[in-house]
């Protein structure tokens, strides 16, 4: 049965691209006609999956670049949440907002909504290249080796909604971190790049396929080989049955030696499997409570909640809180926590004690 349904998606991806069926979305919202098995299908690929077999309500997954939100994203899903859910909103362990109960004849203006805020739900799903993971405090914590912000926005810019990859036997899951040990992440993913110093003092990255160091990098070098290790896949990898189509399956099969050589082949310098590296013995600083930024004057404040679900009264009340205290900016972590990115040091603690009065627990 397995096989059937590889060769069936393989299908019905051959019939049409899961990133042109934008249209069909539309058209069944407004004929609100029965969605067929393959257009369900393709219609993931847009975060978009029926919840009953009624198709009466629907789940609509929005993946976050880096699993940020600013002031105005955050007031348009909070609007969202109100008008057109249950009233709650779900955040996952993978940087993502689920949002649950649609109807799909709404579909149309949440995603007009979103894209009005620069928010969107490509390649959320499928046999796609997702986007890039990254630590939750990028960018803030003065003990990160190096900030991988404009190397994950390459990454995210290279292969989200680009048909060149769209086609993949399965998906492919990169992550990006400026620490050694790389980010807390709750699964292993396919492909990491974990910044780390060689004994000039020069930043590198080493190179991860699975949970196995296979060489290292330098920062220009990320993007490229990030690129022929999709190429690869999309060209090698199983399809004739789903139980053989995960870039995992793949690397095992070949062995670690093999996917380097031919990695190496495609690449115009080499990964280098050997290098001197300096000792890096800095701990990486805790997440949550109150922490100070590398940025003069700011601090960041990680806050636990007890449910994953979070209503949209809630919601408000953290927007007004960020705007009271003048911070813009939220992160969802790998943990389905929050953080602040950029409170006010002067007032951080006033600031934590009104955010655990909502629901946040910045000191537990």
């Amino acid at each position: 049965m397995s096989n059937d349904l590889t060769l069936n998606i393989e299908q019905i991806k051959k019939e049409k691209s899961g990133i042109d069926v934008l249209g069909d979305i539309y058209i069944y919202s407004i004929f609100q006609e029965r969605i067929t098995p393959s257009d369900l299908e393709r219609f993931k690929w847009y975060g978009l999956y029926a919840q009953d077999e009624k198709q009466e309500f629907f789940e609509l997954r929005i993946p976050l670049n880096m699993g940020e939100l600013n002031l105005e994203q955050l007031k348009t899903i909070t609007q969202i949440t109100k008008d057109y859910t249950n009233g709650t909103l779900n955040l996952s362990s993978e940087q993502k907002i689920e949002l649950k109960n649609l109807k799909l004849h709404n579909i149309p203006n949440i995603f007009n909504m979103l894209q009005a805020v620069k928010l969107n739900t490509f390649f959320e799903a499928g046999h796609t290249v997702r986007r890039v993971l990254t630590c939750p405090v990028n960018g803030i914590d003065e003990t990160q080796l190096f900030d991988v912000s404009d190397l994950a926005n390459r990454i995210n810019k290279t292969f989200i909604g680009n048909k060149d990859y769209y086609n993949l036997p399965n998906k492919l899951q990169m992550a990006i971190s400026g620490y050694e040990e790389g980010c807390d992440v709750q699964f292993i993913p396919d492909v990491s790049f974990n910044a780390t110093k060689d004994s000039k003092d020069k930043i590198i990255f080493s190179l991860k396929l699975l949970d196995k160091t296979v060489g290292y990098v330098t920062s220009p070098q990320v993007l490229n080989t990030a690129k022929s290790i999709a190429n690869i896949y999309k060209d090698y990898g199983y399809r004739e049955n789903s139980q053989k189509s995960s870039f995992e399956y793949l690397v095992n099969n070949w062995g670690f030696d093999k996917f380097y050589d031919i990695l190496n082949a495609s690449i115009n310098y080499k990964i280098e499997k050997d290098i001197s590296k300096k000792d890096i013995s800095t701990p990486r600083k805790p997440r949550m409570g109150i922490n100070s930024s590398k940025i003069q004057g700011e601090s960041y404040i990680g806050c636990r909640f007890n449910s994953n679900d979070i209503s949209y009264s809630t919601l408000e009340f953290l927007y007004e809180l960020l705007l009271k205290y003048k911070a813009s900016k939220i992160k969802i972590t790998h943990k389905a926590n929050i953080i602040i990115l950029d409170a006010p040091s002067i007032n951080a603690e006033d600031f934590a004690k009104e955010l655990e009065k909502i629901g946040f627990n910045p000191f537990s």
